[in-house]
């Protein structure tokens, strides 16, 4: 069963019972969004992502059970009509509602709450996992969230939560608390709550912009933080009118034919990773790869004289002279008249390997990547890249994300211009430089390092990335190139998908792929991780990438471009 019909299914169990425990008929769930009546719920709450198909099914059964409850005990016109009006200040509001339904289950539904428990439990271990609390902002959202709850529902806390949070919570007790006893007591009156409930998203607010200039820094740690629905931003001057807008964008560059389209390209970023994090978190993430690299015990220039057969060609260096057969030297004439029995007068050709290929290494930085499989690919990717420059060989390193879930800015344009119908892709796009062809890796190591660091993990278009990589690799002047994805699944951008055909983003890749493969100028290959690419590339292979990297691993460049790598559909590793 592919991942999408799983995911669609466990979907559809999802608004089954969200309908059963809500008592509403009107509710769908669909690429982690609550649709009532056809429309979106706007939900701020971060415990209430969860990925149909990536996520255990007790995290996933816990959301809905938890968005079920919003539906039953909570005025959605109320509660929108009371939200603060910014980032923060939503965010902390809206899980303060959710936390008020949730405390709200009865007796007669401990699984439910069992469900719930556990849902949020894994919400918290992610939070850790993925850096969430590494930020300042992230830490006070959190801890906001873990202390309204264990008023609001009894929780009890592990001790690595109570570590966590207690300097916030020393920090916000004396000005919260006389508002979380209001929490407390008035949780059955949506209304006299919500006062309570402004109180503490204001406090947060203010605390979060004294602390953090959220104002000044537009790209600050709110994005991090997953949610739902992305937050509603305010618009600025740069307003794409309808008509523009309706039209659905440009074609992309290079994809004339293929209708595929982009709404808009305003918030669309190209960036060096060095650009990304501070130099403090990349010299520890460098030595964190160090020791990975340490523990696989691979001897990197050995297989670089394997890659360097590969990829080289013999080229002429020189002669060698004195030889006994080979091209007439007229320079040994003479020794013949002195000496009939010599016959050492010929001259033969002296190759050696050399290499005028560029390879770039394309990389998948979506959300799922971040279960153990980033690490191992920045390790294998990184030495590959010291290996082949050994080798004489160019390597670029790429990664691709969007700037935001769920459709980012991009979305709230489509919003302001009317919402038109089937705009094309949807969301910011974010393609990463770790490391250009012309720059030695020893100067790309900070850069490199950056693939550790999976905040910017989020969603996918994989077509554009492969039109990028391969429109950075047609300017180079080297007479061979090659591009090697490194993806575990098909494209998927949730705001794309739902405001277009679902396989919009697979039918792109497709064809991208394809017209490559027809040209015939640049050599494109895929590596799966734990799953099989054949549906997108003629020529790929299967990779499992948990845990220590074994010989195969090492061997998949062999396998993608030896000599026997195009006479099959799919190579099997």
């Amino acid at each position: 069963m592919s991942e999408q019909i799983r995911r669609r299914r466990l979907e559809r169990h999802c608004a089954a019972a969200m309908r059963s425990i809500s008592g509403r008929r009107d509710v769908e769930y669909r690429q982690q969004r609550l649709y009532v009546e056809g429309k979106p719920l706007n939900l701020f709450t971060p415990h209430l992502v969860a990925d149909a198909a990536a996520d255990s099914f007790a995290r996933v059964r816990g959301v809905t059970d938890s968005m079920a409850l919003r539906l039953r005990h909570s005025d959605s016109a109320l509660h929108g009509s009371l939200m603060p009006d910014d980032d923060v200040g939503k965010i902390v509001f809206d899980t303060l509602e959710q936390l008020r339904v949730e405390s709200l289950v009865d007796d007669m539904h401990a699984g439910s709450r069992r469900n719930m428990q556990l849902g949020f439990d894994d919400w918290c271990q992610r939070c850790r996992a993925d850096g969430v609390t590494e930020s300042e902002l992230g830490l006070l959202i959190y801890s906001i969230t873990q202390i309204a709850r264990s008023r609001l529902v009894n929780a009890v806390q592990d001790e690595a939560v109570e570590g966590l949070i207690e300097s916030v919570r020393f920090r916000l007790a004396p000005v919260i608390g006389d508002d979380l006893l209001g929490l407390r007591k008035h949780r059955g009156d949506q209304r006299r709550f919500a006062e309570y409930a402004l109180n503490i998203a204001h406090t947060v607010s203010e605390i979060a912009r004294a602390n953090m200039n959220l104002d000044a820094d537009e790209d600050s740690d709110i994005g991090k933080i997953k949610l739902p629905m992305p937050p509603i931003e305010e618009s600025d001057d740069r307003y794409v009118e309808a008509g523009e807008a309706g039209r659905g964008g440009v074609d992309e560059m290079g994809e004339a034919g293929f209708g595929y389209r982009v709404f808009t390209r305003e918030f669309d970023r190209e960036t060096s990773a060095l650009d990304m994090y501070r130099l403090e978190q990349l010299e520890n993430l460098r030595r964190k790869i160090d020791a990975l690299i340490k523990a696989q015990a691979i001897s990197i220039p050995r297989l670089a004289q394997r890659l360097q057969r590969l990829f080289s060609v013999p080229h002429l260096s020189g002669w060698d002279f004195g030889e006994d057969e080979g091209h007439i030297d007229g320079r040994r004439l003479s020794q013949l008249v002195s000496n009939p029995a010599n016959h050492r007068l010929f001259k033969q050709e002296k190759n050696s390997p050399k290499s005028d290929t560029v390879i770039s290494f394309l990389i998948d930085n979506s959300g799922s990547m971040k279960r153990q499989r980033f690490e191992t690919v920045t390790v294998l990717v990184d030495i590959y890249a010291r290996a082949l420059e050994l080798a004489g060989v160019k390597t670029e390193i790429l990664g691709f994300s969007t700037s935001g879930w769920s459709g980012g800015k991009s979305i709230l344009r489509w919003r302001q211009s009317g919402s038109p119908e089937k705009p094309g892709r949807m969301n910011d796009r974010l393609h990463i430089v770790y490391k250009d062809a012309d720059t030695r890796w020893r100067r790309s190591r900070m850069g490199v390092a950056a693939m550790m660091n999976t905040t910017h993990y989020r969603e996918g278009l994989d077509g554009e990335a492969v039109t990028w990589a391969c429109q950075r690799l047609s300017v180079r002047n080297e007479s061979r190139k090659c591009l090697v994805m490194f993806s575990d699944g098909a494209p998927m951008d949730s705001a794309t998908s739902q405001c277009n055909d679902e396989m919009y983003l697979q039918h792109h890749l497709k064809r991208v792929v394809s017209q490559i493969e027809r040209q015939g100028q640049i050599e494109i290959r895929a590596i799966g991780i734990d799953l099989d690419m054949e549906a997108f590339f003629s020529q790929t292979i299967s990779l499992d990438l948990y845990g220590t990297l074994g010989n195969r691993a090492f061997r998949a460049l062999d396998m993608l471009f030896g000599r026997y790598a195009g006479q099959g559909r799919q190579l099997s590793a």
